[in-house]
């Protein structure tokens, strides 16, 4: 019961911060398969791997809630200064919009819910928008490493999503059209996300992870945590001079150690 009330108390509480901020007057909104301008320059692309783990109802699930969320961010049109947010287009991940249960990291531990897998989409988005020298006005990383060595993101460069929670929202920095493609390809067992324009990205982009500690398990058989920092590097296009890069973004991430899941 108690869960019941907290979850409209705390959607209401994260959208009346971001209105505060002003950011749903910019919210993109339009997704146009076949627009009238062309983007034909791609300004980044990123192909991040589904994990294949799981019962084959949970791998089933995953796949279905990722086509449904992707429907909703596919050829979405973000004109300079607008916003993404993941959260806001996606809506909130219920049985009611749709979504099945799915896996998820909550305090530590990999859980079940609905909705489930939608970060594996949040995380290939953020690397396109990251390398694509988007603002990053708000993102999270997983609560734990949960794959090790066999994650399907770098370290500090993921993005995880929460409704009410945590979101994922960049902005067209740039004075430049731009359209968002996302491909969900379970053939390949990949998802594909790219950013185009009507013109080519004018900066060149850097990003770079580095490990500042291991934080270890509780037991042999856990898996350790990690505290993570990443900055990217924007420089002219156009430039020869490799000191030419300014530092644009930085953040760090802290993967909690946890037991094995």
């Amino acid at each position: 019961m108690l869960a019941s009330w907290k979850r409209p108390i705390r959607n209401a509480l994260k959208h009346s911060k971001a209105l505060v901020k002003g950011y749903p007057f910019y919210y993109a909104g339009q997704q146009e398969p076949q627009p009238q301008e062309p983007y034909p320059h791609l300004w980044h692309e990123a192909t991040t791997p589904i994990p294949d783990r799981g019962t084959p109802e949970i791998r089933q699930n995953r796949l279905w809630n990722l086509h449904l969320a992707a429907q909703k961010l596919d050829y979405l049109q973000i004109p300079p200064g607008r916003i993404v947010s993941f959260c806001h287009r996606v809506g909130e991940p219920t049985l009611r919009n749709g979504f099945r249960a799915g896996p998820v990291f909550v305090q530590g531990q990999v859980r079940t819910d609905v909705g489930g897998g939608l970060c594996l989409l949040a995380t290939s988005l953020f690397q396109a928008f990251l390398w694509a020298g988007w603002e990053i006005l708000e993102r999270h990383c997983h609560s734990i490493d949960a794959y090790g060595e066999g994650r399907f993101y770098p370290l500090g460069q993921d993005a995880a999503v929460a409704y009410g929670y945590k979101d994922l929202m960049v902005r067209n920095v740039w004075a430049v059209p731009l359209q968002l493609r996302l491909q969900v390809l379970p053939a390949q067992g990949v998802v594909a996300s790219s950013v185009w324009g009507r013109s080519p990205c004018p900066v060149a982009v850097k990003v770079e992870s580095q490990v500042l500690a291991r934080l270890a398990p509780s037991s042999e058989a856990g898996v350790p945590g990690w505290q993570v920092e990443t900055r990217r590097y924007l420089r002219d296009r156009l430039s020869e001079r490799e000191q030419g890069w300014t530092l644009d973004y930085q953040t760090t991430s802290l993967y909690h150690p946890c037991d094995r899941p």
